[in-house]
C-alpha cells in the first residue's frame, strides 16, 4: 500500500500525494540529460517536481534549429508545458524565460501567445518579469530588441517563495524615520530590498568564456 506524505505544511493546505509519485528513476537524478526534453519528462512520476526553469528555442533558425511556423511552435510549447505541470507538486512553479518571433518585419512578444496557453493548463500567474540586455539581434526596420521575459506561474495559491536570500541593497540603506512613533528608526528592511521585476544583468554572448568553455 502507498503511503502519503503530507505537503503545504507551512500553508496549512494539508495537501497529500502518493509517495510512490515522488519517486524520480535513480539514473535521472544530479545529472545532466542530452536529448529530447519530451522524452525525458515523460519518464518522470507525477507531481515529483518542485522547480522548472527553461529558456526553449527561441525559433530563430540558428544553428542547428529549424525554424518552424509561428502555430506548430506554440503547439510544441504547449505539449511540453503540459508535461512540466503534470510533474510539478502543487507547491512547484515554472519559470518560462522567452524572446519574440519575428518574420519579415513582424514582431510577436512569445509571452503574450504563452500566458494564455499557462492559464489554459490551470497554472496561475505570479510575475512577468523583464530582463534588460545590451545585445541581441539587431534591426533596421524596427527599434533593435533589448529584453527578454520570464513567465513565473505557480499550480496552486501553496506555492514556495523565500524572499530574504535574493534581496538586494538598499538604495538608501540608513535612512531613518524623522518624526513620529518611529523617529530615529530604519525605514527599509534591515536585509535589502526586493529585486522587483526588471532585471538587468549581462547576457552570455557568443565568443564569452562560459560558453567558449561548454563546447
Amino acid at each position: 500500500m502507498a503511503r502519503y506524505i503530507p505537503l503545504d505544511l507551512e500553508h496549512g493546505k494539508g495537501r497529500s500525494i502518493s509517495e510512490k509519485a515522488l519517486m524520480i528513476p535513480e539514473e535521472l537524478r544530479d545529472s545532466i540529460y542530452l536529448g529530447d526534453c519530451k522524452e525525458f519528462l515523460s519518464k518522470l512520476p507525477n507531481e515529483s517536481i518542485d522547480l522548472v526553469v527553461s529558456s526553449p528555442p527561441y525559433n530563430i533558425g540558428k544553428g542547428k534549429e529549424k525554424r518552424r511556423e509561428l502555430e506548430e511552435y506554440l503547439n510544441e510549447q504547449q505539449h511540453v508545458l503540459a508535461e512540466c505541470v503534470r510533474l510539478l507538486r502543487p507547491t512547484g512553479s515554472v519559470f518560462w524565460q522567452i524572446g519574440s518571433y519575428t518574420d519579415d518585419g513582424l514582431h510577436i512578444p512569445l509571452d503574450v501567445r504563452i500566458f494564455p496557453i499557462l492559464e489554459g493548463l490551470g497554472m496561475i500567474p505570479r510575475n512577468r518579469i523583464v530582463w534588460i540586455r545590451q545585445h541581441g539581434l539587431h534591426a533596421s526596420k524596427r527599434f533593435s530588441c533589448r529584453h527578454e521575459t520570464i513567465l513565473w506561474f505557480t499550480k496552486s495559491d501553496g506555492y514556495k517563495f523565500f524572499l530574504d536570500p535574493i534581496r538586494v541593497p538598499q538604495k538608501y540603506p540608513n535612512k531613518k524615520q524623522w518624526k513620529g512613533e518611529r523617529k530615529g528608526e530604519l525605514t527599509s528592511h534591515p536585509l535589502g530590498k526586493n529585486p522587483g521585476d526588471v532585471w538587468a544583468f549581462r547576457n552570455v554572448k557568443h565568443n564569452h568564456e562560459a560558453r567558449c568553455m561548454s563546447r
